[in-house]
């Protein structure tokens, strides 16, 4: 283990913030405090502050947390959100920042003061996290329970597992990332103390039974499967008994996770630690795409307007009923991906069968039951050719769809309302009515040659493999 320690030894110095840059953003904190006061002290309203500076958990490279504006809880929830936008935009100006309104349960500010981002939240100071009326109340309950119990030693720890999980690609609890949250790295060093103990233990945990209740509101052994189905991390939120913080992350996330842990221990090495960013090549991603036999084809329509917590799901599960329209018409796919930025959203397929015969056979009921077999022969007769074989009647028909590009075109190519109507989510569905692109092997690598995001999900997608 002696390896181990000096990779994180040697991590920790590069992810600490310097003492300049502490004295730097304690400056910059005070004075968004003090303006923050000023802005809501005429309203009777308070605030607190959250987000890992405040733990010194946080990373040299994250310069950013958040200011919760605490309503009471008499306030109706559509002046909490009129408020909340005016106070926080007024702060920022005070500041001489710039903002945009974000949205999450409901909207927020998301302002660039300096080199510094601030999100200020409107939430309810509500007594029990037990009877929040939105996700965000647990956040002043969050803090203080951190504050209690992240002891100062246990600080460096959240940082290397922070920038661990970075590494390998699994932080971030948003419905885009399905990862591991800042709050959820923090519950797990106060449980496991350091890194290098997690690491031992993760690496042999078993999917739907590691249930972590550091507060103990479980008395009872608790079967985790049938309470959390689906959900391979269970950690009870030690300030709401009935939410499992781990419950974004998925399962393919976990495996991660575990398997890193286990090779890390294996063979110590900061590049777990960094996650390559780099420039992708371009002429090896070429070979990707067209050296393996299959056939890539990629569906681009314009980005709906909303968040990427509430698209992103919305793609994947799009992505998946086109993956079943297609395998109903008896194509093969290999495996499929959802992307998005600023400019449009791509939906991937690769194809491993992509081609098919003018004709398909069916196998009817057997010759010995009268009643099937008429009903088999009735609506078959004068549409196909049909015989015995074996014990069974068959029929040869034309088939609807012999290659995929068509069946994705015509699939795609219809209303809103008939989109929604085969299981394409709403607001996908408007994408694509408003237009889409059926791109091609071709296609697909220009676009990639000029949009260096687009051509690192292509590169991952390629090389992802977790054992």
């Amino acid at each position: 283990m002696k390896k181990a320690e000096a990779v994180f030894r040697s991590v920790l110095e590069k992810i600490t913030p310097g003492d300049s840059k502490v004295k730097e953003t304690q400056d910059v904190l005070m004075e968004i405090e003090k303006t923050t006061v000023d802005v809501i002290k005429p309203f009777g309203l308070k605030h607190t502050l959250a987000g890992s500076f405040l733990r010194d958990t946080w990373l040299a490279d994250k310069l950013e947390f958040d200011i919760f504006i605490l309503f009471p809880e008499s306030v109706p929830r559509d002046r909490l959100e009129k408020q909340g936008l005016e106070l926080g935009s007024k702060i920022t100006r005070s500041l001489k920042g710039c903002y945009e309104i974000a949205y999450a349960e409901h909207p927020y500010i998301k302002a660039k003061i300096g080199e510094y981002t601030v999100d200020f939240v409107p939430c309810y100071d509500v007594k029990d996290p037990g009877n929040i009326k939105s996700a965000v109340d647990r956040t002043p309950h969050h803090n203080r329970y951190l504050l209690k119990n992240l002891t100062p030693e246990l600080s460096p720890q959240v940082r290397l597992l922070k920038k661990f999980c970075k590494g390998i690609g699994v932080y971030g609890s948003d419905l885009k990332v399905e990862g591991f949250s800042g709050y959820l790295t923090e519950l797990l060093i106060i449980h496991y103390r350091t890194l290098k103990n997690l690491m031992l233990e993760a690496a042999e945990w078993e999917a739907g039974k590691v249930f972590i209740d550091l507060n103990g509101h479980h008395k009872k052994p608790v079967d985790a499967k049938k309470i959390y189905p689906g959900q391979p991390l269970i950690v009870i939120d030690p300030v709401d008994k009935g939410r499992n913080v781990a419950a974004a992350l998925s399962p393919g996330n976990f495996e991660k996770f575990r398997y890193a842990c286990a090779s890390f221990l294996k063979s110590p090495d900061e590049k777990f630690f960094t996650r390559g960013k780099g420039q992708v090549n371009l002429q090896s991603l070429r070979k990707s795409i067209g050296g393996r036999g299959t056939k890539l084809l990629c569906v681009w329509f314009p980005r709906p307007g909303v968040v990427d917590d509430v698209l992103f799901p919305q793609l994947r599960k799009s992505a998946r009923r086109l993956r079943g329209m297609i395998t109903e018409a008896e194509f093969a796919v290999m495996g499929h991906d959802v992307w998005c930025d600023i400019g449009g959203c791509a939906i991937l397929v690769e194809m491993e069968v992509w081609c098919l015969p003018n004709v398909r056979k069916l196998t009817g009921p057997p010759l010995f039951s009268k009643t099937h077999s008429g009903q088999f022969i009735k609506k078959y007769r004068g549409r196909a050719r049909m015989w015995v074989e074996g014990m069974n009647w068959v029929a040869e028909v034309r088939r609807e769809y012999t290659d995929v590009d068509r069946l994705i075109r015509k699939s795609l190519k219809k209303g809103r309302k008939p989109l929604e109507a085969d299981g394409i989510a709403s607001y996908v569905a408007a994408g694509l009515a408003s237009g889409f692109t059926l791109m091609s092997e071709k296609e697909i690598y220009s676009k990639a040659k000029k949009n260096r995001d687009f051509a690192g999900f292509l590169a991952e997608y390629f090389k992802k493999n977790i054992v």
